[in-house]
């Protein structure tokens, strides 16, 4: 069987290596850099930088404690040189990977003949395919306002090359995950910092408790934060600046670089998918297996739009590789956990609160501060709590953990949730000690009124 996977993203390659293991013929076909957006222009770079970000952050707080005399500077460019060294030793191994799986590398751009056929623009040359994997990802966003669209205002993409020196102001359009995560870094090295959110709080879409928190924390450590803020238009002349409406009153920010953080769009536009009569919106459309209206053709990642995020993408390339080999299997609905890298994280699963509320389900909850951990105040982490929410059966139906390594814990509560865990059949777990994890034990035990390390509810 002869498989072409569009796409050298998380997805593309995660589907095409997946592939070649079942011993089909792989073409992989990538137009820029292997490993797409996460691994050059999203999820590594912005995480190394937030690594060098905590470095910064813990040589301050040993100096409050007497840990160190002074601080030194930090140099911007190392960050920038280190971020690209670890892209770079990343995007080798993937085409090691590739390479080792017997996969064909073209680094083209291709486009649809027909429903079996594609066309490399480069080489202007015809290669069919018994399967077709898109895995074309998606851009950032732009708001639809006078001088968004300007190169002098960047978005996400534009963040991960340029400098910003401390002390300069940074302006982010966006309260949301990728918002926050820069806000994160950019007040660590000493710039100033504006968050503007258009909803009522910054990452609306997450515990609100969790988020909350976050915003009181990043407001302690000078972060402005305006939310109900509608951006009317941007000037995209230095010193660039933002014109808003926060609850009726008009703002005027200025600033020495505005980033957009509104969220992203899937790219597939040049792909022409008409062509293969393959029915889209702003997205590929996709049935559970992640196949198109066309059986042989599938969509993953973020081009089909129901995830958005690098191991969903992921998750959803062995799916269909899965359904690819063995169509008559089940196909079950993958259970993906969110992250926020901010300082503490954020990560969570399954149900929360509101949604309970508004699907009727009856649920307990139990909420354990991490600032009765050992480990987390060992490490000068205690700010943050674990929530866990059960049925009435005490089944783990979801969690939020607002903690240090908080995406380092979530797949243990996932995997809960896919087994039908309950909190009894959990109970036999023993965490050692002291660690960070830890703090699951008292989470899951506060939902009956147990957990060791919590003062006794009122009863």
């Amino acid at each position: 069987m002869k498989i072409i996977v569009i796409g050298g993203g998380i997805g593309g390659y995660t589907a095409a290596i997946k592939a070649a293991q079942v011993k089909a013929d792989v073409i992989l076909i990538e137009k820029g850099k292997l490993g797409g957006t996460c691994l050059n222009r999203g999820c590594i770079p912005t995480k190394a930088f937030l690594h060098d970000a905590h470095i910064i952050d813990a040589v301050h707080t040993s100096k409050a404690l007497g840990i160190f005399d002074s601080v030194p500077n930090h140099n911007v460019q190392a960050i920038i040189d280190r971020k690209d060294a670890v892209v770079s030793r990343l995007r080798d191994g993937i085409a090691s990977l590739c390479k080792a799986n017997k996969i064909e590398l073209i680094e083209d751009e291709a486009s649809f003949i027909d429903e079996h056929s594609l066309l490399l623009k480069s080489r202007n040359e015809k290669i069919t395919a018994d399967i077709i994997i898109i895995a074309t990802g998606s851009q950032p966003h732009r708001l639809p306002i006078e001088g968004a669209q300007s190169e002098e205002i960047w978005t996400s993409d534009d963040c991960f090359d340029t400098p910003i020196q401390p002390g300069e102001h940074v302006c982010l359009i966006g309260g949301g995950v990728i918002g926050v995560e820069l806000a994160t870094f950019y007040k660590s090295i000493g710039c100033n910092v504006t968050v503007i959110e258009a909803q009522k709080r910054i990452l609306p879409s997450l515990d609100k408790d969790a988020a909350n928190q976050l915003a009181t924390m990043l407001k302690k450590q000078s972060v402005t934060i305006l939310t109900n803020a509608v951006v009317d238009r941007i000037i995209p002349i230095h010193p660039y600046q933002v014109i808003c409406h926060v609850n009726g009153i008009e703002h005027k920010i200025s600033a020495d670089r505005i980033i957009q953080s509104v969220g992203r769009k899937a790219v597939f536009s040049e792909l022409k998918p008409e062509n293969a009569h393959i029915e889209t919106t702003k997205v590929i459309k996709v049935n559970e297996a992640y196949q198109t209206n066309i059986p042989h053709i599938y969509a993953i990642g973020d081009v089909n739009g129901q995830c958005w995020l690098a191991h969903g993408a992921a998750a959803q390339a062995k799916v269909a590789v899965e359904h690819i080999f063995h169509p008559d299997k089940p196909v079950h609905p993958l259970l993906i956990p969110s992250v926020v890298y901010s300082d503490p994280q954020i990560a969570s699963i399954g149900l929360d609160e509101n949604s309970a509320k508004e699907q009727n389900i009856e649920i307990k909850t139990g909420k354990f501060l991490v600032s009765a951990n050992g480990k987390h105040v060992v490490e000068g982490k205690d700010r943050g709590f674990i929530k866990v929410i059960t049925d009435t059966d005490n089944r783990i139906l979801g969690a939020t953990i607002f903690s240090h390594l908080a995406s380092e814990m979530i797949p243990y509560l996932t995997q809960a949730i896919i087994t039908k865990q309950t909190l009894e059949s959990l109970e036999p777990v023993v965490f050692p000690h002291p660690t960070i994890v830890e703090s699951l034990e008292d989470a899951m035990a506060d939902v009956l009124g147990l957990a060791i390390h919590s003062f006794p509810k009122v009863r």
